[in-house]
């Protein structure tokens, strides 16, 4: 139990490292993602050892579809307008997602050929 609690507290020191750097630097990120972000390259300069913080991660891993469960009972809140506009509705989220798709796609192309010489090397 008291490995559990320490493993908990490590965690949630790196969410507070995450929270005041945030804060310090106003940066527009979340809090929770710095934090993990912070916790990942820790773990991989190895100043955090995996075991030290893997029994609360694996129980996390776990249970981490109970985080799903508000958006879908969202769904069945809104049943019925679903029923009405459901085919319009996945419609308008598969037409937007290829659009966001390609138009990645095209910059990314674009910058790619912008950088390319005439020898289709890439130029610093």
């Amino acid at each position: 139990m008291l490995r559990f609690l320490c493993q908990c507290t490590l965690i949630a020191v790196f969410y507070f490292i995450g929270q005041v750097t945030v804060t310090t630097f106003h940066l527009p990120f979340p809090a929770s993602i710095v934090g993990m972000l912070l916790l990942f390259v820790s773990l991989l300069l190895g100043f955090i050892k995996l075991e030290w913080v893997e029994t609360v991660a694996n129980i996390h891993l776990k249970h981490i579809i109970l985080f799903f469960i508000p958006p879908i009972v969202g769904v069945f809140y809104y049943l019925e307008i679903f029923k009405q506009d459901g085919f319009k509705l996945t419609l308008v989220l598969i037409l937007s997602s290829l659009v966001v798709l390609l138009v990645t796609a095209f910059a990314a192309d674009t910058f790619v050929k912008k950088g390319e010489n005439n020898d289709g090397t890439f130029h610093d």
